[in-house]
C-alpha cells in the first residue's frame, strides 16, 4: 500500500501504522460493500488491535482529511468508506497477495537498472524516490544506482519524473558485478530468510481456540507482518535465491491459519455491527486466500 507511513520496528519486519490497520480491516471485512462502514464498529474493532478510542477517531479524521476516507452521517449516527485512491490501494494489495508466494514468475535474467542523480539540498526529493524505488522492487546496488530483477524500469522512470527528477538513465541488460554475491547481494537474503522463519514461528504458536476479538487481532497482526514482506523480498526471483528460500512454503503454513481463523474474526466484526443495522452486518464479508 504506497503512500501509508510505517514507523520501524525490529530489523525488518516494520510495525503497521493506525492508517494501514484501518486499510487492512476494509481489506479483510468490508471489501467492495457499497455501504458505509460504521464508525463506532470500526473504532471498536481497532481496539480489539491495541488502539484506544480518541487515536482510532484521530486516524479516521487525518484519513478522511488525506483522501482515503470519506465521512456520512445519518442521524446521530456516521459511517466511513473508502474512496476510489483507497479502494485501488487495497485492490492492488488484494492482487499481490493472491499471487506472492504462490505464482513464481520466470525470470528472463536480465535487470533493470536505473542510475540517478538527486541533489543533497532536495532531501523530501531523495526519501520519496527511494520509497517509491523500492515499493516498485529496486534496490540500491550504489549510491544513485538502483536495481530491479523484474522489468520495471518503466514504471520506475515515470515515478522518477512525476518527483521531477531529470538526471535519470534506465536501461535493461544483465548485470556483472566483482560484489560477493552477484547483484542479489544488494538484498540481504540472511536477514529476509530469518524473518521468514520468526514470522512461520509466530504463525505456528497462534491459539486457535481464541475467542473472536483475540482471533481478529491475530489474524489482523499475521495480515499486517506478511504485507510487510512485499518491501522485504520483492518476489526475488527463484534463480537468485538460496534452494530452501522459504517463501512459498511459509505462505502455504500462514495461509491456512489465516483462513482457520476467518469465521471467529468475522463473528466478532458482525457483533459489533448488529446493534447499528442487521443488515449491515450481514454484508461483513471475509477474505480467504489460496495457499
Amino acid at each position: 500500500m504506497t503512500g501509508v507511513d510505517e514507523q520501524p520496528a525490529g530489523k525488518g519486519i516494520r510495525r503497521a501504522s493506525p492508517v494501514r490497520q484501518v486499510l487492512t480491516l476494509f481489506g479483510d471485512y468490508w471489501w467492495h460493500v457499497d455501504e458505509g462502514l460504521p464508525t463506532g464498529a470500526l473504532v471498536a474493532v481497532l481496539g480489539d488491535l491495541g488502539l484506544k478510542e480518541a487515536a482510532a477517531r484521530a486516524t479516521l479524521t487525518r484519513m478522511v482529511r488525506n483522501g482515503l476516507l470519506s465521512a456520512e452521517r445519518s442521524g446521530r449516527r456516521t459511517a466511513h468508506r473508502l474512496t476510489a485512491r483507497a479502494s485501488a490501494i487495497v485492490d492492488e494489495e488484494a492482487a499481490w497477495l493472491d499471487s506472492f508466494g504462490v505464482e513464481e514468475q520466470p525470470w528472463d535474467g536480465l535487470w533493470s537498472v536505473l542510475a540517478f542523480s538527486i541533489p543533497e539540498s532536495q532531501r523530501a526529493v531523495r526519501h520519496l524516490a527511494r520509497s517509491r524505488l523500492r515499493w516498485l522492487g529496486f534496490m540500491p546496488l550504489y549510491d544513485g544506482v538502483w536495481i530491479s530483477p523484474r522489468n520495471h524500469a518503466a514504471d520506475a522512470m515515470a515515478q522518477l519524473r512525476e518527483l521531477d527528477v531529470r538526471d535519470v538513465t534506465s536501461m535493461r541488460a544483465s548485470v556483472e558485478t566483482s560484489i560477493a554475491g552477484g547483484p542479489q547481494a544488494a538484498w540481504d537474503l540472511a536477514s529476509i530468510a530469518d524473518e521468514y522463519r520468526s514470522f512461520a514461528a509466530a504463525v505456528a504458536a497462534v491459539d486457535q481456540s481464541a475467542t473472536p476479538a483475540a482471533a481478529l487481532a491475530e489474524r489482523t497482526r499475521l495480515m499486517l507482518r506478511w504485507q510487510a514482506f512485499r518491501l522485504l523480498d520483492n518476489a526475488i526471483p527463484r534463480e537468485l535465491v538460496p534452494e530452501d528460500w522459504p517463501r512459498t512454503a511459509t505462505r502455504r503454513q500462514w495461509v491456512g491459519h489465516y483462513n482457520a481463523m476467518g469465521a471467529p474474526a468475522e463473528q466478532r466484526v458482525r457483533a459489533e455491527i448488529t446493534p447499528i443495522s442487521i443488515e449491515l452486518a450481514e454484508r461483513v464479508t471475509v477474505r480467504r486466500l489460496r495457499p
